[in-house]
């Protein structure tokens, strides 16, 4: 995967990010009282949850696509579940607002 394609297919990137972002918060809304989950920091429910379905994503993604697996995929695919859960669990504007501290044009 080179940049290339990630600008080509930024829309669907950023589609495929809001759906596993709402699958993420449906999850947690109906499982945070159940069990042990009671106990635990939703925001760690969260960032467990983004984990593992980023993984699976990923997985599926690349058998579906029939891409050779390379180890730093996957650790791109950890630090893209850091960034899911910042967004399951403060939001979009939380996510722009560190952008744009972070990343000004000068001019």
């Amino acid at each position: 995967m080179n940049m290339e394609f990630i600008i080509s297919n930024a829309s669907v990137i950023l589609v495929m990010v809001a759906v596993i972002c709402t699958l993420i918060s449906v999850i947690t809304e109906f499982t945070k009282e159940i069990g042990i989950l009671n106990k635990i920091p939703t925001s760690l429910q969260v960032l467990a949850l983004s984990i593992i379905i980023c993984t699976i994503a990923f997985f599926a993604y690349i058998s579906y696509a029939g891409i050779a697996f390379v180890w730093y995929y996957l650790v791109a695919v950890v630090f893209a579940a850091f960034l899911v859960a910042i967004i399951c669990c403060k939001g979009w504007d939380y996510l722009i607002d560190i952008w744009i501290r972070f990343y000004r044009t000068k001019g």
